[in-house]
C-alpha cells in the first residue's frame, strides 16, 4: 500500500466534493428544486439523491485520507470501490442515455481517483 497515492486519490476526491457542492449546488440542485413543472416527490427525491452523492464523495475522500494516514487497507478498498462505481455508472449510463460525455463528464472525473486507488492497493 502506498500512503502518498491514497493521499493523492483523497485529495482529488476532495476537489470533486467541493465542485459537487458549490458548482453542482448552484447549477444543478437549486434549479431542479425550483422547477415548477415537476411533482414535489420527483424534485425532492432528486434533491435527496444529490445529498446522498455528497455524502458518498465525502466518504470517498475521507476513506482515502484515513488509508493514507493509517495504512488500513479496508478504507482504501471501500474508497476505491466507490470511485469505480462512480466511473462505471457515470460513464456507462451517460452512454446508454445517448448523452455526450462532454456535457456530463462526472464519471470520467473519478477515473484518476479509481486508478490511484487501484495502484495504491497493488503496491
Amino acid at each position: 500500500m502506498d500512503h502518498i497515492v491514497f493521499g493523492a486519490a483523497g485529495g482529488i476526491a476532495a476537489i470533486w466534493l467541493i465542485v459537487h457542492v458549490f458548482v453542482g449546488g448552484r447549477e444543478i440542485a437549486r434549479p431542479f428544486v425550483a422547477a415548477t413543472e415537476l411533482a414535489p416527490v420527483v424534485k425532492h427525491t432528486q434533491y435527496l439523491c444529490w445529498h446522498f452523492t455528497t455524502v458518498a464523495i465525502a466518504c470517498m475522500a475521507a476513506f482515502f485520507g484515513i488509508a493514507s494516514m493509517t495504512g488500513l487497507a479496508a478504507y482504501a478498498v471501500a474508497a476505491t470501490a466507490l470511485a469505480l462505481g462512480f466511473c462505471v455508472v457515470g460513464i456507462g449510463l451517460v452512454a446508454v442515455l445517448g448523452e455526450a460525455h462532454t456535457r456530463l463528464p462526472q464519471g470520467w472525473l473519478f477515473l484518476p481517483v479509481a486508478g490511484l486507488g487501484l495502484a495504491g492497493l497493488a503496491i
